[in-house]
């Protein structure tokens, strides 16, 4: 009955996502069916909230977003994760088996030399002269040779075996910790900069879309570090790279762009927009307190210098990064905690 009701929701889900493919004009294709499909199907609200502001922001899906929405709540990271363990643990019991392969011809040569062994054992015993002391001590030397070389070859199996058990607890230790998405900072959250020039090409790839890059840089932050060290230094890219998730909206994307670097792209907006969302973030950032753990020390005065431009239709992505970062130079030589839009 329930797999039933399971057929049933599946082709309900089936039935929707197809016409709204069609009602936003988007190609179909695997990825974009299991988007989709994802969508319609309700059970990803994540994935449902970002493709609805992609759809207020262009009236479609653009094929970027599509692949950064599908990357993120639709492909299983594990598919990747399992496929580079597949390839170590092939690896590994390709040894065990090179291994386990000598261990068997070795054993079938150990039972054909025991079997010829027995035979002159036998063949000894109907002879009525016995044997010299030292024609039975070179007959055992000789058994307790192969018996050895065989027990030599029993224990590196075993070492094999052992050492692929730790291999392989290795790897699935390894496949848990790799939780985090490739697009995604470990330490601010944040999308990162390979996300960052993914979306970049995307929106200079939109015909006729307007968009803006402001590029942030925080305001000594060197002098911060060997200040406070490095422990206070990761809270303050924390908690910067938190206001400007806050602080960004209708469609801008925050990145870490590097370092004490950070990025928003913003699709359809003016420069004055641009300009208005920089200062804003600047603002926030501005109002900062972090209180130091160790010393009881609260941290205030954390600034950041912004550099605005819009994207540059037909040139290359580093001609709209330089001309950003211009700015934020500039901003920096009049004296940082500024915003710099022009010249």
């Amino acid at each position: 009955m329930k797999d039933n009701s399971n057929f049933d929701e599946s082709v309900k889900t089936l039935k929707k996502t197809i016409p709204l493919m069609m009602k936003y004009s988007v190609p179909v294709n695997p990825t974009n069916y299991a988007l989709w499909y994802t969508y319609a199907s309700n059970e990803v609200p994540n994935l449902n909230r970002e493709l609805d502001s992609a759809l207020k922001l262009y009236n479609t899906c653009p094929k970027f977003r599509a692949e950064q929405l599908y990357t993120k709540h639709v492909k299983n990271e594990a598919v990747d994760q399992a496929r580079t363990l597949q390839q170590s643990i092939d690896k590994m019991m390709s040894k065990v088996g090179d291994s386990i392969g000598n261990t068997q011809t070795n054993a079938k040569s150990f039972e054909q030399e025991m079997s010829l062994c027995h035979d002159e054992l036998a063949e000894l015993d109907s002879i009525e002269t016995p044997m010299t002391p030292e024609a039975v001590s070179g007959f055992v030397g000789e058994l307790l040779t192969k018996s050895m070389a065989m027990r030599d070859n029993a224990k590196s199996l075993g070492d094999s075996l052992e050492s692929a058990q730790r291999e392989i607890k290795s790897l699935r230790m390894k496949l848990a910790d790799s939780q985090q998405d490739a697009l995604y900072d470990a330490l601010t959250g944040l999308l990162n900069r390979r996300a960052f020039e993914h979306e970049m090409d995307g929106l200079l790839a939109l015909p006729d879309a307007q968009a803006c890059l402001i590029i942030a840089d925080i305001d000594n932050f060197k002098d911060f570090n060997d200040k406070h060290g490095h422990t206070m230094g990761d809270q303050v890219l924390k908690a910067v790279g938190k206001r400007l998730a806050i602080s960004t909206s209708n469609g801008a994307l925050a990145f870490r762009y590097g370092g004490e670097e950070f990025a928003v792209l913003m699709p359809k907006s003016t420069i004055i927009r641009a300009h208005e969302m920089a200062e804003k973030i600047r603002l926030s950032i501005e109002r900062l307190i972090i209180k130091d753990r160790k010393s009881g020390e609260t941290i205030a005065n954390i600034t950041c210098s912004f550099g605005v431009a819009t994207l540059l239709k037909g040139k290359e992505p580093i001609e709209s990064i330089n001309l950003a970062d211009q700015r934020l130079y500039n901003a920096k030589q009049q004296g940082r905690n500024k915003v710099i839009s022009m010249g």
